[in-house]
């Protein structure tokens, strides 16, 4: 509860204060009283039982009365508080790669693909003022989810990715990053970005990925990109006419780190290397702290007057004091 006017609950210690005033002088009062050498003279004059009764219970609502007036006056009031989050944040889009060489199980126990969204999807969860969009690609880039700050549909959005969801196989990386610039390039957000992750070298498209990181600068976007892959090369799980399902090891020769750098240089983003699940942890949560945006917030007291219910209450408190004066201590009496 809270009060609008708080500077009358001051009332309370100045009323105690003349209460215990009185009390000590009436007190006093008591001694100096008439002794009788009779005690039936004064046995006359003593009042019932039900007459004390309601004398103290007069007293109680007295002192409720005088309460309640006290609260009445602060203007008690009940609400809560918002906040109003003044910074846009931060617009991020994640650009993951579905081509079928995110199956090699370097990640183990799983896919680069599944350790990719994994961890993707604890950094989205993390961004609680942010609006994160998904950029799927692989011989194609597509808008798997725009800009939202729905940050659980954007999560389950990215579980869902899977590998043959690109009509045509392959990595267009410089197709991926001018669809995620399509979606950020009208963004009023105070930060702009970019998360690459992929295994591969540009390889299809339309567009190559310097011409692509060369669009983001001028749009204020900042690129990271993050190579997966173990430099040894990895393992594929693979259908032997003969062996049946078996897997094969596969050396490294598509990862493209210079042009992943180059991307990153360009717009001063930085280049990363995760050859295993914690590795690539390890890098999401150093993007998230690089990219943490410090929010400002105004805080709105939202408050209702509720003083008007202790006037009903004072009234009829009131109303049961006269009753109590004027008709049942009036029969006793």
């Amino acid at each position: 509860m809270h009060f609008a006017t708080p500077v009358f609950l001051i009332l309370f210690p100045l009323v105690l204060i003349i209460e215990i005033y009185n009390y000590v002088k009436n007190k006093n009062r008591n001694k100096n009283l008439i002794n009788f050498s009779r005690y039936d003279i004064v046995k006359q004059t003593r009042l019932s039982n039900k007459i004390k009764i309601y004398t103290k219970l007069l007293m109680i609502i007295n002192y409720l009365i005088i309460a309640i007036f006290i609260l009445a006056l602060a203007r008690p009031q009940i609400g809560e508080k918002t906040d109003d989050v003044l910074n846009q944040g931060t617009d991020i889009m994640i650009a993951l790669d579905i081509s079928s060489s995110m199956e090699a199980l370097d990640f183990k126990p799983i896919n680069r693909l599944e350790a990719a969204k994994k961890i993707a999807v604890d950094f989205v969860k993390t961004r609680k003022y942010d609006r994160v969009g998904i950029v799927l690609f692989a011989g194609l880039a597509f808008t798997q989810a725009p800009l939202t700050n729905d940050i659980m549909s954007v999560a389950n959005t990215l579980m869902s990715a899977k590998i043959g969801m690109s009509s045509i196989d392959g990595t267009a990386i410089g197709s991926a990053i001018a669809t995620a610039c399509n979606r950020l390039k009208e963004s009023e957000a105070k930060s702009r970005v970019i998360i690459l992750i992929t295994d591969g070298s540009n390889n299809i498209g339309e567009i190559d990925p310097i011409t692509a990181a060369e669009i983001a600068k001028n749009f204020n976007i900042k690129i990271y990109t993050i190579g997966a892959g173990d430099p040894e090369g990895s393992y594929y799980q693979v259908m032997d006419p003969v062996q049946g399902m078996t897997f094969v090891k596969i050396e490294e020769q598509d990862l493209d780190e210079n042009t992943l750098k180059e991307i990153a240089s360009i717009t001063d983003g930085k280049y990363f290397r995760a050859d295993n699940t914690e590795m690539l942890g390890k890098i999401i949560a150093q993007i998230d702290e690089m990219e943490k945006t410090d929010m400002k917030s105004l805080k709105f007291n939202l408050y209702q007057d509720i003083f008007y219910k202790f006037i009903m209450l004072l009234f009829i408190m009131i109303m049961v004091k006269i009753l109590l004066e004027n008709i049942f201590l009036r029969k006793l009496t």
